[in-house]
């Protein structure tokens, strides 16, 4: 499948894109603002040629003219214009190279700036779909592939021609007779050179393809470490990476051998066809037809002919490298996201927090893994460490885009069915129900992560289908149960809540959040340092500093997903008092297990089997002995048993 045919949910499958012709017209289309550096270099190139080409017949000259002769001053001025040719050359080559450097790095540059951008402004499915090591290979192995290509291997690709091209002509004009001779084995040179790069093509495309998954495997299986070693499936995962790298090692392995067999092959080409001149223009010589300096001159040029033959054979190799990250990187650029803005939508400004589901039907596409709480990493859990691979049945397989395929087309998984709810400015809104009921995909689609299907959602009375996103989620403060902290500073994780807030400013919202104590007792205060995702904070610290950055954000409409379901007795306290203060004036949406944290919510919504099936305050529904009713009880039991002491 490939990308861009199948909408904004679009998946990555790996493969290579067959259509060359319009990769490279894309790729010309970034080089376009280089043009004059590569005019330059075109000229550059194109000296460098002549003088190289100009080289042998000046050698062939010197033999015939100076050497036979004796004429040792006529040879000295001879040899010095020689050196001249080729430190001209050497020179011409120098410049032409340090620009494409330069170029190479700037032109790879955009590409990555552009696909990252791209992939942020991505909606919800297409990173539910795509694993994060593919896209990360994406992003830094094609594009390093594309560097190396436009560095190195390009001018030298395309001076080869020009060399193989002036070779040939030269040959004719020196001796037609020993290049038509050279005519009798061009088909076969031409052959063997064209089964090799087509064979090449294919072999480095299925590297591009193996280094993407086995990236991915990686970067899922370091991301979940904690995971793979609480439940001791160290050797099973080993077993897993084993056999992608086993994969990815056959791959790069058929693509060597390739390329290892094209020194032996040309080496031996050339040395037959320069033993065939040899003799035929022995011959010719001895019967006066052609001097030994031609002869010498002409030999010069077969060792010139399959050089550049040899080098475009081994730089095509290169070539397809680059091409196919090309095709990878234009194909994640072709995807375009399935939530966007309409034209000309307005901003949202200043609101009130009124919000309104009216009638509201949403189902995922049945490839797409859904946004609740039972899916791994979905839009709402802050990070994604990947999808999970049951009983290593998938073992042996390249995971990097690999989606799950289906025979024929599914029903889309319905996950919302006729929701409609109405939270007043300043209201608690409480969703309760069992884990995959919806209650993670309502606050998604308020969020706008994704579209709805049916009905509406409005804020303020303005469908947010018709507002800019970026300013609906300015508008929104989400803590999550498990919180995403970057690597950086504490100080620099609250700030991500409102870039511009000052030192001051970070404090206050700290000690509105209760954090400013545990901060201060670190060994850098609020310049301690983060890591990869706050592993060296406990959870309830992670989720303080997540509150502490909702309230520096100042928003309206606040929702909480499980905010204080990981964490102690103790710790809970302390996040309630935290979230409370949060609380004040705002409009919010609270997900929680424990039933007992939403008691003063206005009003709690029972979700379940895709929809609201009860709704009012903790009072009444317990009175509707219902199925709020079961559940509070079950918790309060729970509860009960687990305060009893023990026997004896």
């Amino acid at each position: 499948m490939r990308l861009g045919q199948g909408g904004g949910g679009g998946m990555l499958t790996g493969e290579a894109a067959a259509n060359t012709r319009q990769t490279l017209m894309r790729m010309a289309a970034y080089l376009r603002p280089y043009r004059m550096q590569l005019i330059v270099v075109a000229l550059f190139v194109t000296g460098s040629t002549i003088l190289r080409l100009y080289g042998p017949m000046l050698i062939g000259r010197a033999i015939d003219l100076y050497i036979d002769s004796g004429d040792v001053v006529g040879l000295r001025n001879l040899v010095i214009g020689i050196l001249g040719v080729y430190l001209g050359a050497g020179a011409a080559s120098t410049v032409q190279g340090l620009i494409m450097v330069h170029l190479g790095q700037r032109f790879v540059f955009d590409i990555r700036a552009g696909l990252f951008s791209h992939m942020q402004m991505m909606s919800m499915a297409f990173h539910d779909r795509n694993q994060v090591g593919d896209l990360m290979s994406r992003i830094t192995n094609d594009s390093e592939a594309i560097n190396r290509t436009l560095s190195n291997g390009l001018i030298e690709f395309i001076s080869n021609i020009l060399l193989l091209g002036g070779t040939f002509v030269a040959m004719f004009l020196l001796n037609w007779q020993l290049a038509l001779a050279m005519l009798v084995l061009m088909p076969l040179m031409l052959y063997i050179t064209g089964e090799v790069t087509r064979r090449s093509r294919a072999a480095f495309r299925t590297v591009q393809r193996n280094l993407g998954a086995l990236n991915a495997v990686m970067e899922e299986n370091i991301s979940g470490a904690r995971v793979v070693q609480a439940f001791a499936r160290e050797e099973e995962v080993f077993a897993d990476f084993l056999e992608v790298n086993k994969t990815y090692r056959m791959a790069g392995m058929t693509a060597d051998i390739i390329t290892a067999a094209l020194g032996p092959m040309f080496t031996t080409m050339m040395t037959i066809t320069i033993a065939a001149a040899a003799l035929l223009g022995g011959w010719l010589a001895i019967r006066g037809m052609l001097e030994v300096g031609v002869l010498a001159a002409f030999i010069i040029y077969i060792m010139n002919f399959f050089r550049p033959m040899r080098g475009i054979a081994m730089l095509y190799n290169q070539f397809q490298s680059a091409l196919a990250g090309a095709e990878r990187i234009f194909d994640a650029l072709d995807v375009q996201p399935t939530v966007t803005d309409r034209p000309g939508a307005p901003a949202l400004e200043e609101i009130k927090g009124d919000v309104v589901f009216d009638d509201v039907s949403f189902s995922y596409e049945a490839d797409a893994p859904p946004a609740t709480e039972a899916a791994p990493g979905g839009p709402m859990s802050g990070g994604r460490n990947g999808r999970m691979r049951a009983n290593g049945s998938n073992r042996g397989q390249p995971t990097a885009g690999r989606q799950v395929e289906v025979s024929e087309r599914q029903e889309p998984e319905v996950v919302l069915r006729n929701v409609s709810l109405h939270a007043k400015p300043g209201a608690t809104i409480a969703l309760v129900g069992p884990t995959g009921a919806g209650k993670t995909t309502i606050i998604s689609l308020l969020s706008r992560f994704y579209d709805v299907d049916e009905g509406s959602i409005r804020v303020d009375g303005r469908d947010i289908r018709e507002i800019q996103q970026a300013s609906l989620r300015k508008q929104l403060g989400i803590v999550l149960q498990d919180t995403f902290l970057f690597s950086g500073t504490v100080r620099e994780n609250i700030q991500y809540g409102r870039l511009d807030a000052t030192d001051e400013e970070v404090v206050a919202a700290a000690r509105l959040a209760n954090a400013d104590g545990f901060i201060r007792l670190l060994p850098g205060g609020y310049d301690s340092r983060v890591s990869e995702q706050g592993n060296n904070f406990s959870e309830g610290q992670r989720q303080l500093i997540a509150i502490a950055r909702a309230v520096l954000a100042d928003p309206r409409i606040l929702i909480l997903d499980e905010a204080t379901s990981s964490v102690d007795t103790r710790t809970e306290v302390q996040l309630q008092q935290a979230l409370l203060r949060l609380l004040e004036g705002r409009t919010a949406f609270v997900i929680a297990h424990r039933l007992s944290t939403i008691r003063n919510a206005d009003e709690v919504l029972v979700v379940n089997d895709h929809s609201i099936i009860e709704r009012g305050n903790h009072e009444e529904l317990l009175a509707q002995r219902g199925f709020y009713h079961d559940l509070y009880m079950s918790q309060y039991m729970r509860v009960k048993r687990s305060e009893a002491p023990a026997p004896g």
